[in-house]
């Protein structure tokens, strides 16, 4: 059996999406044999007038007869070979018509949404040329799978658990400001923080690219950000509804996921979307904000000087970020939908996630491993 990645470049530039596609690849590669495929970045990010757009399209040809001859050199082992594609816009998309006759040689063609692709975009319907779909989000999923008529699964945001999961106590970063924020709310966190007498807060703002000048790999930007979250104790997360290309929508994003595998309290608004409510569904997984505003920095410094508050959720949440948020939790769904068995290692791999939660509900209140 073999995976076949293919999406846009983990290396260099590129959108920040490539860190946590990084996280994925690893987690499946530590399973089952793989093939990364990668497409360079600035032939699918095509930002710009028609000119740009017509060279994007000559190079997209290229790009795929390249691609194609790599695929049929990977191809030449024993399968089932799966193609997993990770697509962020109609550019990713227009690829796979670039492919050629390699396209039917593998026996399953999956489509991975992590992004918000309309239903109606002109290149919508190419997602019904391939067999299976997962997508980020429920609710676009259903849209998807009307218009395309494929079946499809829900693969809310995941993460590899195993490489990042952290019970330790150290943590200097009080509150961490990951990416999407309540501006109004963040102002006032940052005025408290950098203004109050001493013992005030320490707040991190962290971008997910921390130097764009000089990018470095995905694996690298995404093990910086965890460390970060390794670090905090409190973890500021926000529904991305009010976001404009989300179009109302509630999913569960990775920011949640990033916190609770790294053992942060999360304080912020929880998604509403679909399929989200059983999947935080414990106690304190995500602490809301008071209606009051005037109540936010009295709210947040109580739960900084409850020690044992914070060490409860810290080993809660990476149990249930273990139990639930793994990629390997993903990729053995999608195993199952296609009706192949769970490779040996994948299995092992499942029944050590489950190992290694079982062992933090057991510390959370002191008790012996």
């Amino acid at each position: 059996m073999k995976i076949h990645f293919l999406g846009r470049s983990l290396d260099g530039d590129g959108h920040v999406s490539r860190n946590n596609s990084s996280g994925h690849l690893e987690a499946i590669r530590s399973c089952v044999e793989t093939a990364e495929l990668s497409i360079p970045f600035e032939v699918v990010n095509v930002v710009g007038g028609p000119v740009k757009k017509i060279r994007a399209r000559w190079s997209l040809r290229s790009v795929g007869r390249r691609l194609a001859e790599r695929m049929e050199s990977e191809l030449g082992t024993s399968g089932p070979h799966v193609l997993l594609h990770t697509v962020l816009s109609g550019w990713d998309l227009r690829l796979i018509e670039h492919l050629g006759s390699i396209w039917n040689a593998f026996d399953h063609r999956v489509v991975n949404v992590i992004e918000n692709i309309r239903p109606d975009h002109p290149v919508a319907p190419v997602l019904s040329r391939y067999d299976f779909m997962t997508c980020f989000c429920d609710d676009l999923r259903m849209k998807l799978e009307a218009t395309i008529r494929r079946p499809s699964l829900h693969w809310p945001s995941h993460t590899n658990v195993l490489a990042f999961a952290s019970l330790q106590p150290r943590r200097p970063v009080d509150i961490l400001q990951v990416g999407r924020r309540d501006r109004a709310r963040f102002d006032r966190l940052d005025a408290h923080c950098r203004t109050a007498t001493a013992g005030r807060p320490f707040l991190l703002d962290f971008t997910t690219r921390p130097n764009p000048a000089f990018p470095d790999s995905g694996p690298v930007e995404l093990e910086r950000l965890m460390g970060a979250y390794a670090r905090s104790k409190v973890a500021v997360c926000e529904t991305a509804e009010t976001t404009p290309r989300f179009e109302g929508r509630s999913p569960l994003t990775t920011r949640w996921v990033h916190g609770w595998a790294a053992g942060c309290t999360v304080v912020g608004t929880r998604p509403t979307g679909s399929g989200v409510a059983e999947l935080i569904d414990w106690p304190e997984s995500t602490l809301e904000w008071p209606d009051d505003p005037e109540m936010e920095i009295p709210f947040l410094e109580s739960l900084l000087a409850d020690e044992q508050g914070l060490r409860r959720r810290r080993h809660r949440n990476v149990a249930e970020a273990l139990r639930r948020f793994d990629t390997r939790h993903r990729f053995a769904s999608l195993l199952d939908a296609l009706g192949i068995a769970k490779p040996d290692p994948l299995q092992a791999a499942l029944d050590r996630l489950e190992v290694e939660a079982r062992l933090a509900e057991r510390q959370i209140m002191g008790s012996p491993a």
